[in-house]
This record gives structure tokens, sequence and C-alpha cells, in this order.
């Protein structure tokens, strides 16, 4: 500034030269200072997308959207008092679940008579936990600086950690031994998050729940114990993938794909009904989830711990810091919590036991599918189904949306439909009884021609002929915007934080479930391979022409092509070295295995299945066996990591060698 001044008011050359030479240097340093912070925070938040769009839109000085709660309609008038506003979201939430399951009409039938393992379960016990083990629990949580009811962060927790293990594993071994779990670890404190639609209807916000950060190292305990209780007694359904170990959204998509791809070759048609439950973890009652717990060998001690927890719950809702009068829950099993997801798998254990329609879970999303060669007496099945599904959840005091529950007639392209054919019905009267209209709701179908054209289940669009094409319009379109975010930052980046922002807003949108989607039309899947190509051209900062094949060589990163190939030999890998999910072991069988009574050269190879249709050979159930077949010696090697290794090289080499 000083300069600056001279500069004007004596403008000779030497005051005009200092003064140009330190603003160079002033801009050249605030540059570099923005730089280096840019990415220390690019590579800091590199595996949360969240963080780093506030990051981008910090770059490009767009203002963020406040999360402030203003106002919201009490009885239908805006109110802006923070206490009535935390007061009317903590009745709100509390009673949601209770209204819900209070609003289901009962049935005869219990809801335990639907568990019959047919042979004895072990006890679980809990026992004594550790110094050591308390410790070596608190350094798996993340160090999250959001606070419990008492203003303790679970960041607090791991840094003093060393300090406390001892103490607390008195405390836990306390409750563990007598069946009692700490009252004044029971309160939580609840942030409204919004979701969609009005931001004044409380409907629209979603309750976080923040519990007791010591409660978690409890919790986090206990689950490890239960999970392993229920997975080594082989009590969980085996096509439930939803917060379960070595299970993922990938494998739940996997087995309705094939259920679909093998309905399809047999010329039949196949109908996936996508059931939506009614804040799903917010009414499940206590009294049936103590009884289903009993049946999984859940006693004694350890089940009156269960109860414990479960019992005396309350919450407070913080609205900007005002916290609202506290109230009881009787009813849930917390979101937020360690337990409650596990607790819940508990809860809709049974569920496929109602029904003998193909059910997948991932958590609450059910998906049901059946197959016939005859639409209309497959409709008639599946509605049959759907009324023995409905008595399940009224049984579990459970409902559904069925607004938002949907279904689609999967089929090959040039099989008519009849839509009169396929109308389907929730029936949730009880069977045996009289139907009262009021309880049958017809169900809206997805097609093409129809006012919605594609499901999103598990995040990947669905259409009736399987073709993934609006999934991978949608996929484009978030790169695109992403795309556009990172060229006009690309300047102020170094070259590896561009990279990072590749694999944090590009490459996830791609792998995610690539191996569902990949069987596509090359024509659909060309239009990704286009936009990465423009995104490498992007952050390598090279010419919008430039040749990629090199690019991609240098960023060490894959095209889509060779991802596409990368994530079928893994999962072929896994397959064949049996480390899948056990519900994965009949997909596919050796040569050997089908003609044992035979010697064949190509003993060891998987055996493709024939397809009628040329629509259906591109899909996983044909494609990845031939893919795997065709693959070298390296995938005899058990090591994964090594596999993938030697792959990923041997791929990025082809591709130099095109060059």
């Amino acid at each position: 500034m000083n300069l600056h001044k001279i500069a004007i008011s004596d403008p000779t050359a030497a005051n005009i030269n200092r003064y140009k030479t330190f603003k160079t240097i002033y801009h050249r340093t605030v540059r570099g200072a923005k730089k280096l912070y840019i990415t220390f925070k690019l590579n800091e938040n590199a595996s949360n997308p969240k963080k780093t769009w506030q990051t981008l839109n910090e770059i490009l000085g767009k203002t963020k959207n406040s999360d402030k709660i203003d106002q919201i309609n009490i009885d239908g008038i805006p109110e802006h008092d923070e206490q009535k506003i935390a007061d009317t979201f903590n009745g709100f939430f509390s009673r949601v679940g209770t209204e819900i399951s209070g609003s289901v009409p009962t049935v005869e039938k219990q809801p335990e008579e639907y568990i019959n393992y047919n042979r004895p379960i072990p006890d679980l016990q809990l026992f004594n936990t550790t110094p050591e083990h308390v410790l070596k629990t608190i350094k798996k949580f993340q160090p999250k600086n959001s606070s419990d009811i008492q203003g303790v962060s679970t960041k607090m927790i791991k840094f003093i950690g060393a300090e406390i293990c001892i103490p607390l594993s008195h405390i836990f071994n306390l409750s563990l031994t007598t069946g009692i779990f700490p009252s004044k670890l029971k309160q939580c404190r609840v942030i409204p998050i919004f979701k969609s639609g009005n931001q004044l209807e409380c409907d629209n916000y979603r309750p976080i729940s923040l519990l007791s950060s010591i409660s978690k190292v409890l919790e986090k305990i206990v689950a490890e114990k239960l999970l392993h209780h229920l997975i080594s007694n082989d009590l969980l359904y085996q096509h439930q993938y939803g917060f379960l170990p070595k299970k993922s959204t990938e494998h739940n998509l996997f087995h309705i794909v094939n259920y679909i791809t093998r309905a399809l070759n047999d010329s039949s048609f196949c109908i996936g009904v996508f059931l939506d439950l009614k804040k799903a973890f917010d009414v499940c009652s206590h009294n049936i989830l103590l009884k289903k717990l009993k049946r999984m060998g859940i006693n004694g001690t350890t089940y009156n711990w269960f109860k414990s927890y479960l019992s005396g719950r309350s919450q407070k809702v913080d609205i900007n810091g005002c916290l609202s009068e506290s109230l009881d829950l009787d009813i849930s099993v917390i979101q937020g919590s360690i337990l409650g997801p596990i607790l819940f798998l508990c809860y809709i254990n049974d569920f496929w036991t109602a029904t003998t329609l193909f059910s997948v879970l991932f958590a609450d999303d059910t998906t049901c599918l059946a197959k016939g060669k005859i639409l209309s007496e497959l409709t008639t099945y599946v509605n049959t189904e759907l009324q023995k599904i409905a008595n399940w959840f009224r049984s579990n005091k459970m409902a559904v949306n069925t607004s938002k529950t949907k279904f689609i007639v999967f089929r090959t392209r040039g099989k008519r439909i009849n839509p009169q054919d396929c109308e389907l019905l929730f029936n949730g009267n009880e069977i045996g009884k009289p139907d009262d209209p009021a309880l049958i709701y017809p169900i809206d179908r997805i097609f093409c021609d129809g006012p919605t054209t594609s499901f999103k289940l598990l995040g990947i669009l669905f259409d009736e002929y399987l073709s993934f094409e609006e999934h991978i319009t949608s996929i484009s379109a978030k790169i695109a915007k992403s795309l556009f975010c990172i060229n006009r930052i690309k300047n102020f980046v170094t070259k590896s934080s561009l990279r990072t922002l590749y694999f944090s807003m590009i490459h996830s949108h791609l792998q995610y479930c690539i191996n569902i989607y990949s069987c596509a039309t090359p024509t659909a899947l060309n239009k990704l391979t286009l936009i990465q190509k423009k995104a490498i051209r992007i952050i390598s900062n090279a010419n919008y022409r430039a040749h990629t094949a090199p690019l991609f060589t240098q960023l060490n990163i894959l095209p889509v092509d060779m991802m596409i190939k990368y994530s079928t030999l893994k999962l072929m890998h896994s397959f064949y070295h049996n480390t899948m999910p056990t519900s994965f072991n009949e997909t596919w069988i050796t040569n050997r295995a089908r003609i044992p009574e035979r010697e064949l050269r190509d003993a060891d190879d998987l055996f493709i299945p024939h397809h009628k249709f040329a629509t259906l050979k591109r899909l996983p159930l044909f494609t990845f066996p031939r893919v795997w077949n065709e693959e070298g010696a390296s995938k005899n090697n058990p090591s994964q990591y090594r596999f993938l290794k030697n792959l990923k090289s041997s791929l990025l080499t082809s591709l130099t060698a095109v060059v």
C-alpha cells in the first residue's frame, strides 16, 4: 500500500518498478499460500465427498447454504421461537414411531411364530472386557468433533483413551455382568437435518441422534460379540446384505440381476416389487424385538442387558444450541447408535419366511422377485404373496408406504404386455378374514412409456429391459457437474490435488456398482468413456484433443473399459477362491463339477450358461465367467491383493502398447 502511494505521489521509474516488483512477489506469495491451503484441505477430505464439495464452493466463492433452522410450521402457523421449534421437533420425532406402529391393525398370528430354526442355538455370553480391548475399540472410532448431550466428542475420547480405558473397562464389566446398561448413557442429543420438500414441515427432516460417546464404546464391544454370535451360528438370512461385514450393495444388486437374467433367458416374465417401509427403524417394538432375540440365543443376563439397553431412553432436540425438554422413547432402535442397525437386522430377519417370493434385502430396502411364462398367472401369484407379506408387517407392527412402493415387469425387448395382466395390489387384509377395501392399495408400475421410466434401488436406476441407460445418463450428469467445478479451479491447485479430486468426485461415481451397470450396451457405456477422457485431459491440463492413453498411464488410472474388466475379475477372483458370501456358492460351477465323469482340458474353467437371446449375452451371468476363463494363469494366485496389483499393471502396460 505504501509503495503504491509513493509510486502515485512520486512516479519515478525506480518507484514504479519497486512497486510492480513487490506487487508481483505479493500476489505470487498469496497464490502459493492459497494453493497450499487448498491442497491440504482436499487431501484431508479426500474420502469425504461432502467436505470436498464444501472446499470447492469455498474456492469458487459460492456461499454456503445455512443449516440453521429459523422457523417451522406449528399448527399451520410459522414459528420463529427456537425453544418452541426444538420442543415441536422433539415431540414429532419421539411419537412418529408410536403413531405409525399404533395405526397398524393387529392380526392373530404372533411375530415369533414366523421364527423356527429347528435346531439348538447356544446362548450368547457377553463375558468381561479388558482395558486393552477398550482402548483398541476406542482407536477404531473416527475423531469427530460432534458432541453428545454431555458435550463429549469421539475426538476427545480418542485423545484421552489411554487414560480412561481402565476405569471404563471396570464400568463396562459391571454393566455386562449385572445386565444393567448405565442410565446416564441413555440420553441422546438429536439434530434435525433437512431432506427435501417444504423446509417448514417437521416430516421433511431426518433426526440424527448423537448418543453418548462413552456409550458407543460399550455398544461397539457388545455389537462385535452379537454379530459374531449371529454369523457363527448362521442365524441371519443369507440374502440380507445391509450392515454386515464382507457384504455390500453390489452383492445385493448382483443377485437381483442374476435372478432376472435367468427368468428372461427362460422366456419368462419377471416381476420385481420394491417395498418402501415407513420409518422402519422408528417403529421397531421393543417387546417384539426381545422375543426375537430370545429365539436367537439371547437369554439370562445377556437378555437383561439388552432389555435394559432398550428401555428408559430419552432424547433432546438441539436447534441452534437451544435444547428441548427431554422426552422418553418407548419404541425404535436408535438411528446413529452402534447396536441399532444390528438389532434392526434381527427384527426383520424372518421376513423371508412369510413368502415364497425370492427376497433380497439391504437393511429395510426390500426387493421381492417372481418369474413365470404367463403374466396374468404370475400377477395372481404375486398378489397372493403380497398379502402374506402384508400380514407379516401387521404382525410385526410395521407399515408399508404404498405410495412409494413400486413394481417392474422385466422383459426382453419385443415381448408385449397387456396392462390388465399386471395389476398389483397391496392387500393389507388378514388372511382368512373378510376384506376391507380400505386396506387394499394399487401399486404403481414402472415402465418405459409410463410417467416414471426407472426405479432407483440402492443408487442404481433399473428399467424394465435392464438397459441401465438412464443410470449412465445420471452418472454422466453428475460427472459433468464435477468437471465444471474442477475446470474452474485447476489453476489454483497442484496436479496431485487434481488427481485426488478425480478419485473423490469422478472415479467414485464410475466405480460404484460398476459390475451391475457395466452390462449396458457399448453405445451407452461410450458416454462414460468420453466424459472420463474429458476429465483426464482437465486434471492433466492437456489440450482438449490430446491423446488420452499416455495420460491414463502417467496418472495410473484405468479407462472405463479396463475398469470394467478389473472389477469383473476382482469379483470373479473372490468367487473362484471362495471369499464371497455363501449366497454366491451356486452362481457358477466349473466344467469338472458339471461333467465329473469326463476328463476335460478346460475342467477348471467356469461353465458359461447358454443364452437364448443376444441381448442377454451382455449380462453378468454370461459375461463374467467368460472374462474369467480368458484370464491367464495369474488368476490362480490366492492373494487377491497381488492378483489385482499385477492385473492393473498389465492393463496399463497394454494401454501403453496400443499407443
